[in-house]
């Protein structure tokens, strides 16, 4: 668009969002009147008008200029513009080109419609095993087995041993890979090696510290990191974070050495390779999946460590009692007619730039993930117009999870969820943006939830106090965003609602981890996941199909439900059901 009083598609749409809000509390405004509100030009603001079938101007004798209603809303009498803006306003209406938004709402609207569904493939969300739960796991502590370890433990201990000390073990979140790496630390103080410990942030950092201190309280055991700068002529155990220890070297008294890198996948970032040291002869390598969008496991992680040598997964872990069973619910909500308008146009507009990215800018088709990652690489190294075409992109996709995430339709279906919620001992609420947790947080008040938020825009110290009072029950509720993820130590929880799914594997698994840990009473971890119906987070349409594939493949009892059935969901939920 070449005209000056022109906006840029992200612009419009936020400027048609404030006219519809306006116009809601108060129909009967000039365009002068709306475009000094909005705070753009009246010009610009006409090109809006215009476009948008939801807004109608009506003409009265009284007044030289056009009074603007809602469609929906206007007087009797009221007709829809047939003015026209100029020719180059038409070549796009908030972000498709050469197609106006209610041709595209009439030509999509059909996904929104109420459909039945194919039995076969509600019978993949829907099961119920009868067969009994598994106990939980006890394993004694003796001379044979000094650190209690399971069987799991053993076996990917002896296997990294028979690959000579080196190797990755991919175990699920919350089976006890800190342990299984104390234990091959506990080996190397033995033959008087020393041991470097990189892990990605402060926090493990701090909770490293904490658990080798308790494991060897005669050894010395530096930091570096946070304020501290140990090496191995203080200690016989550094635990170094990632963005330091880059730029250290740590040489060893004698040929004995050992690395372990928790959370191994952080490790192969382009700034972070250097810290993976040659000269260490034992190398161990903890995640949940190493595998990264980049494929910088195969490049560095694999030739580093030489090969995985064990992987746990979820369904061995809860057969052996490591971690709880599970139930899922997924919970159907629907948009409202504006709301399926912008989803629509933001659907469009994706798909138009995504086949732009794949052809014209070289991103990879498939999977998503590698789109993904090929979409940020543009924005960080591509040319001028790549970096452009990425941030649009990107831009328009955050509009989107926003949408989804922040419709109001999800957070009355986390207001039906509050009985379950105080039956829980425990909550984690995942969503998409700050805007989502801190609104859920205000409404769950409201119902008496003692609920807290955890997110970037929350101090440190804030924070800390925060987990505390989670951990001793002062608050039973957390909503967050992507701060709780990885790498954090979270206190049990039993209940989590996934306001906003993702794309992404490695986040999705993280989640599952945080409420999966094994219950002492041996109770079920229970999942709610929110979804839109109609759109590409709904199950029932193919979304994330790997995760939820995986996830209902291992649970104990699996349902689809809508909020009005929040009574059998309540049922459905209850953390002492054990039949």
């Amino acid at each position: 668009m070449s005209s000056e009083y022109s906006l840029a598609p992200d612009e419009a749409s936020k400027a048609a969002s404030a006219v519809f809000s306006i116009l809601t509390r108060d129909g009967g405004q000039t365009a002068a009147q709306l475009a000094r509100l909005v705070g753009v030009h009246k010009k610009s603001l006409n090109r809006v008008l215009y476009h948008d079938p939801r807004f109608q101007e009506m003409k009265i004798e009284t007044q030289a200029a056009p009074l603007w209603y809602l469609a929906s809303g206007a007087p009797a009498g009221a007709k829809g513009s047939t003015r026209k803006p100029k020719a180059e306003s038409t070549e796009e209406s908030n972000g498709v080109p050469g197609v106006a938004p209610r041709e595209i709402i009439d030509e999509f609207s059909h996904i929104f419609d109420e459909k039945e569904y194919d039995p076969e493939v509600l019978a993949k969300f829907i099961k119920k095993l009868e067969t009994p739960r598994p106990v939980p796991a006890s394993p004694t502590t003796d001379a044979e087995n000094p650190f209690g370890l399971y069987e799991w433990q053993k076996e990917a201990l002896a296997a990294w041993d028979k690959n000579l000390g080196r190797g990755i073990i991919d175990a699920v979140t919350g089976a006890g890979k800190t342990r299984l790496a104390v234990a091959a630390i506990a080996t190397e103080l033995e033959r008087k090696g020393e041991v470097l410990v990189l892990v990605p942030t402060i926090v493990l950092l701090h909770q490293w510290y904490e658990i080798l201190n308790s494991y060897f309280p005669k050894s010395r055991i530096g930091r570096v990191g946070d304020g501290y700068d140990d090496t191995f002529s203080n200690s016989t155990i550094v635990i170094a974070v990632l963005a330091s220890a880059r730029n250290r070297h740590y040489p060893l008294s004698d040929s004995q050495g050992l690395l372990v890198a928790d959370e191994c996948h952080r490790a192969a970032a382009e700034k972070s390779q250097v810290a993976l040291a040659q000269h260490f002869p034992r190398r161990l390598g903890l995640s949940a999946t190493h595998e990264r969008m980049d494929e910088a496991h195969e490049t560095i992680l694999l030739p580093y460590f030489e090969r995985v040598v064990f992987t746990l997964g979820y369904q061995r872990a809860i057969d052996d009692g490591v971690i709880s069973s599970v139930r899922v619910a997924f919970l159907g909500v629907s948009f409202t007619e504006e709301e399926q308008g912008k989803y629509i146009i933001l659907a469009r507009t994706l798909s138009k730039m995504r086949r732009k990215l794949i052809i014209e800018h070289g991103c990879r088709e498939r999977p998503f993930a590698a789109f993904l990652e090929d979409v940020i690489r543009l924005m960080s190294k591509g040319k001028r117009n790549d970096g452009i075409a990425a941030q649009r992109w990107m831009k328009a996709w955050g509009d989107k999870k926003d949408l989804l995430a922040e419709t109001p339709a999800k957070l009355h279906a986390v207001n039906s969820l509050a009985p379950a919620i105080r039956d829980a001992e425990r909550t984690l609420i995942f969503t998409q943006s700050i805007l989502s947790a801190n609104t859920i947080a205000e409404e769950l008040r409201k119902s008496g939830v003692e609920i807290a938020v955890h997110h970037s825009q929350v101090s440190s110290s804030e924070r800390d106090s925060i987990m505390s009072d989670f951990e001793s029950g002062a608050i039973s509720v957390l909503a967050t965003v992507q701060t709780l993820e990885e790498g954090v130590d979270v206190p049990e929880a039993d209940l989590a609602i996934i306001v906003a799914s993702s794309k992404q594997r490695r986040q999705m698994i993280q989640r599952m981890g945080r409420i999966m840990r094994r219950k002492a009473d041996g109770r079920d971890a229970r999942f709610v996941i929110l979804f839109v119906e109609g759109t590409d987070e709904d199950p029932r349409e193919g979304a994330h199909e790997a995760f939820v594939g995986e996830l209902v493949a291992v649970a104990r009892e699996s349902t689809v439900v809508k909020v009005e059935e929040s009574a059998s969901l309540k049922e459905f939920l209850r953390p002492d059901r054990t039949a």
